[in-house]
């Protein structure tokens, strides 16, 4: 990484990538359409990859990290029009681990919420470096860059961020493997996608397969909400 970690980009709200605005919807029922036209399937990872249950997310349902580190379920904010999410996974051949990969895209009501988002996510990598995911998921030895546009290569989004660390769940055997988040914000849009390592797989395994995911829905992004520099 090229920056500290915890640092952010520019720190403010300006839009370079912009939308037209008569293609950003404004009710919650196309807004889902929208975001879900969005979210990347299996396909968008590479070979091998299949669906995993349960395959999307509640529409209504948000994630949020607890003063105690660990993540629970509640009901969506008012300044989200709507949210989607993918789960998807490569299942474990001969000498190699599951990977698995969650893709998210959300719609804010405005730039700033959006904005908002983006830095709410990399404080929470500083506040808990350490996370309770679900039951037996953890992930631990977070740290976090953020890019705004312009600034360590970044041409293709306002922001930028960037966590890796670690990632155990003893239902793929013993030992953690390499965890890495990245999410975007492209105008009042939001992408992430998150990697979770098999055995075997190298970090920059895991970075490749994450950004061609996040590519792909930029590139939909644009094309969906005719979205330019």
């Amino acid at each position: 990484m090229s920056s500290p970690a915890g640092q952010r980009g520019t720190g403010d709200t300006t839009a370079r990538i912009t939308v037209d605005p008569a293609r950003v919807p404004t009710t919650r029922s196309a807004a889902l359409d929208l975001v879900r036209a969005i979210t990347a399937g299996p396909d968008s990872y590479g070979p091998g990859y299949v669906k995993r249950p349960p395959y999307e997310s509640d529409p209504a349902a948000w994630p949020v990290l607890g003063t105690d580190c660990v993540w629970r379920q509640e009901s969506l904010p008012r300044d989200v029009l709507a949210t989607s999410t993918r789960y998807s996974r490569l299942p474990a051949s001969h000498s190699k681990g599951e990977v698995r990969t969650a893709a998210t895209v959300t719609l804010h009501r405005t730039v700033a919420q959006a904005d908002q988002e983006m830095a709410e996510t990399l404080e929470e990598a500083l506040r808990c470096p350490d996370q309770q995911l679900r039951a037996t998921e953890r992930i631990s030895g977070l740290n976090s860059v953020g890019s705004g546009y312009g600034t360590n290569g970044n041409t293709t989004a306002d922001d930028y961020l960037l966590e890796m660390g670690t990632y155990d769940d003893p239902a793929l055997g013993k030992g953690a493997s390499y965890y890495v988040w990245n999410q975007v914000r492209l105008g009042p849009v939001t992408i992430a996608v998150v990697v979770e390592g098999g055995k075997g797989f190298a970090q920059g395994d895991l970075l490749t397969v994450q950004a061609r995911a996040v590519a792909g829905m930029e590139t939909k992004v644009h094309t969906e909400l005719g979205a330019q520099k």
